[in-house]
């Protein structure tokens, strides 16, 4: 990471992020198939569902997630499978 919380990509580019933003801390995170083939950068895509409670459509970032997954890993300590 650069200063000022700059995140500086592979080719070079300067990414800024603000102070609370998560994807700063998923820059080399990366979405890969069944075969380990790297299909696009995590900060890149976004996830659309129906929510099953509400049933009303959702789209959600794929950092965000991350985020959601490392907060309930170390801060609640649940099981995730």
């Amino acid at each position: 990471m650069g200063r000022r919380g700059h995140r500086i990509r592979g080719g070079g580019d300067m990414v800024e992020y603000s102070s609370h933003d998560w994807r700063k801390n998923t820059d080399d995170a990366v979405v890969m198939d069944e075969h380990g083939t790297i299909i696009r950068p995590v900060n890149d895509l976004k996830v659309k569902f129906t929510d099953p409670k509400s049933l009303k459509i959702q789209e959600v970032d794929v950092s965000r997630l991350i985020r959601v997954f490392c907060n309930n890993q170390t801060l609640m300590r649940k099981s995730i499978k």
